[in-house]
């Protein structure tokens, strides 16, 4: 992906004639360039601000010689540099390839000889790096570029010497969950056998879709990589055994380098046809092909007044991104759309405005429908309350799409509002699976999409500049279950279903709900695990009742979770029981009936309709004159979204309002944002994920008992350990 230069960009840095921004980060911008010879550069540029720190200049330099030293053919190699610019800056080769993340999100796990290919060929692009006295240390499907005649490894922005301990920080963890080594997430030294273990994440991505590890919080990544065996059951069972060595626990028991290269021997492909399936290459002849059409100089995107000295880039705060070059091949998308002015848009008498579009990116079957519904009239809402306002510079309008819940129907579906140069914003996608595919679209396109109702935490490595979420990690939420047994003094001894069926939300939830009872909170667990694909959950309610459980929390789907609570009805038990947050709006209590008095459902979720703030009480009054209901669940996280979005793009909008802003001025903005909503603030932390750690969750997590046959809200974590203390504010 690529954006246009904007106002404030320089048009050349030393030999190189800039045409394009790849990405900007909180130290500089990267840029795609031209030589004078006419060759291809991506030129990283590092903004004066973050070049005055003490030594950094130094580093930079000794990094620019250390990647020099590295020579292989599937290696990036870097071009010029300069240390002492008033901007330090690093060219590298330009590969316009997808990653090998891009290719395997949109397209699926690789055959079998095509990753024995890549392992062969990325085996000796790290033997070069090695032998050229370098680690990597960032491995990853992000950082591995596909070209026509085999991968590049990119991004030595990490790599140091390895003999070098003067640049590194004791007890770092460098690199990225979910593909470092072990001995990287204990925060000790990474040596080329690290490099090895990353290697081996890469392969079995590849092979499975997958990373062996798991998705999730980077927290939950990092304990799975030191403590959990990978999944390799999917594996093909030729290479599993090379891909096992590559990830064993002790470094000294993987294979080096050379051995990799040697197990996995293959001959040096001549085109992409030869060992990619057809899409994947298809995406590479295409993206070449782009970039041989590209100008010398494009025109600029007016974002702003240009800097009186345009000697250097104005980046945003954003994570550099060494990337490349992904360029935008959207078509029409198969998802239904639907267009809608909000209600009071008519101009004033002899005046035109602009009309900007928000996309709603939504599922409007199976069990997400409920979420898309919330989100479509959220943005309904704020939009007709932004047309109202007769001083509003610009008319907004509202485009759904419909992604039935599929993978690639939330593909064509981001692909349709992508295509749409009006779009400028997207609320959604509003489940975890067209998340996945869709995160990907919006990022090669750089459109700004905020989903408020998903909640794993590894979006970022599919897109690392324009996916953000507003709702609080499903990992957290887990954690908060044993927080409320803590603060209503129900502390005894649990027995916790980690249903399967649930998926990654569900395992990250129960993951920490088990290590947060048990360690950090001193009480008792007994775990069950019910496979996915099996009927167990009740053989598990079953046992945990025989063990002699005082307390129970089954985290799985809503149709085991209503078995679960007829059982334990059955069986007469009546202490603490909890469902997933996931749970909170569904048809849990009516199912359930008298089994379901008396659940709880801890979520970052709130019922305007239950506070009495002044936020609260007008977002309620406005949804029940407009639909004639109370906000239903969710409704009042989308709304504020959508504010957000709004109040961020209105900043983007150039003055007179009469141009259209760069897509990746609202990213920019965003990410450093914070907005005071109905039920908590909202800002984001580095992987543009609600930021749950530093904003005062304990005054934004509610807790929600089923009572009467449908949910009620009994108030926060903070205030219900206040009420337990005798003090007002018990919420």
């Amino acid at each position: 992906m690529s954006e246009p230069l904007e106002s404030s960009d320089p048009s050349r840095i030393a030999g190189f004639r800039l045409l394009r921004r790849l990405g900007a980060g909180g130290m500089g911008v990267v840029y795609l360039g031209r030589s004078d010879s006419g060759g291809l550069a991506a030129v990283k540029v590092i903004r004066a601000e973050s070049a005055a720190e003490e030594g950094f200049r130094a580093r930079f330099a000794r990094e620019a010689e250390l990647a020099r030293r590295v020579d292989g053919p599937w290696v990036v190699p870097v071009l010029d540099s300069d240390a002492e610019a008033r901007e330090p800056w690093l060219a590298t080769s330009f590969v316009p390839g997808p990653s090998i993340a891009e290719a395997v999100a949109a397209h699926g796990a690789l055959p079998a000889r095509a990753v024995r290919v890549l392992g062969g060929l990325l085996a000796a692009a790290l033997e070069s790096v090695h032998e050229a006295g370098l680690v990597h240390r960032d491995v990853k499907p992000g950082n591995v570029l596909l070209a026509l005649d085999g991968p590049r490894l990119i991004d030595f922005g990490i790599a140091r010497d390895a003999d070098d301990t003067a640049l590194t920080a004791s007890g770092l963890v460098v690199g990225t969950p979910g593909f470092l080594a072990p001995e990287q997430a204990r925060g000790e030294p990474a040596s080329s056998a690290s490099d090895v273990f990353a290697l081996g994440c890469v392969l079995a991505h590849a092979l499975t879709g997958r990373p062996p590890f798991g998705t999730g919080a980077p927290d939950a990544l990092l304990y799975r990589t030191v403590h959990d065996e990978p999944a390799l059951d999917a594996v093909d069972d030729d290479l599993r055994p090379v891909v096992a060595r590559c990830l064993a626990k002790d470094p000294a028991a993987r294979p080096t380098t050379g051995e990799v290269r040697d197990l996995l021997a293959e001959d040096v492909p001549g085109s992409a046809a030869d060992w990619l399936p057809d899409p994947v290459a298809r995406m590479i002849a295409a993206r070449s092909a782009e970039s041989l059409a590209l100008p010398d100089i494009e025109p600029t995107a007016v974002s702003g007044p240009a800097a009186e000295d345009d000697t250097g880039p104005r980046p945003g705060r954003r994570r550099l991104l060494l990337a490349g070059g992904a360029l935008l091949l959207a078509a029409g998308g198969t998802g239904a759309a639907v267009w809608a002015r909000g209600d009071g848009g008519k101009d004033d008498a002899g005046g035109e405005r602009p009309v900007h579009v928000l996309g709603v990116h939504t599922t409007r079957t199976g069990d997400d429908a409920r979420f898309g519904r919330v989100c479509e009239r959220a943005a309904a809402l704020a939009i007709a309350e932004h047309n109202a306002d007769r001083r509003r510079a610009y008319d907004l309008k509202v485009r759904v799409v419909d992604d039935r819940g599929e993978a690639e129907a939330a593909r064509e579906a981001a692909r349709s509002l992508t295509a749409d140069r009006d779009v400028v914003a997207v609320l959604g996608p509003v489940g975890e699976i067209p998340m996945r595919t869709a995160s990907v679209v919006y990022g090669e396109a750089g459109l700004t999409h905020v989903s408020s109702t998903t909640g794993q935490n590894d979006y970022f490595v599919l897109s690392p500049k324009s996916s953000f979420q507003t709702a609080s990690p499903h990992l957290a939420l887990g954690g908060y279950i044993g927080l409320h047994a803590q603060v209503t003094k129900r502390l005894g001894r649990i027995g916790v279903v980690i249903d399967r069926a649930g998926r990654t939300p569900v395992q990250d939830q129960g993951s920490l709900l088990v290590a947060q009872w048990r360690d950090t909170l001193g009480g008792e667990v007994v775990p069950r695990v019910v496979a996915e694909g099996t009927d167990d959950g009740r053989a598990a309610v079953r046992s945990l009742l025989a063990d002699g459980v005082d307390s129970f929390a089954y985290l799985g789907p809503l149709d085991a979770t209503v078995r679960a609570a007829r059982d334990l009805a059955e069986a007469g038990f009546t202490g603490p029981r909890w469902m997933s947050h996931q749970l909170y709006g569904s048809d849990f209590p009516r199912r359930a009936g008298a089994a379901g008095e008396g659940w709880y459902a801890v979520t970052a979720a709130v019922d305007a309709a239950a506070m009495d703030t002044k936020p609260a009480k007008d977002f309620t009054r406005a949804w029940r004159d407009r639909y004639g209901t109370a906000p239903e669940p969710y409704a009042a996280e989308a709304y504020d979204t959508v504010r957000m979005l709004l109040a961020e793009f209105a900043r983007t909008v150039p003055a007179g309002a009469r141009g259209r802003p760069a897509r990746g001025a609202l990213a920019t903005r965003l990410a450093k944002a914070e907005y005071k909503g109905i039920g908590r603030t909202y800002a984001f932390g580095q992987y543009h994920g609600y930021d749950a750690s530093s904003r005062g969750w304990a005054d934004a997590t509610y807790v929600h008992e089923v009572r009467d046959g449908r949910f009620r809200q009994l108030g926060t974590l903070s205030g219900l350990e206040r009420a337990g203390r005798g003090e007002q504010g018990g919420d």
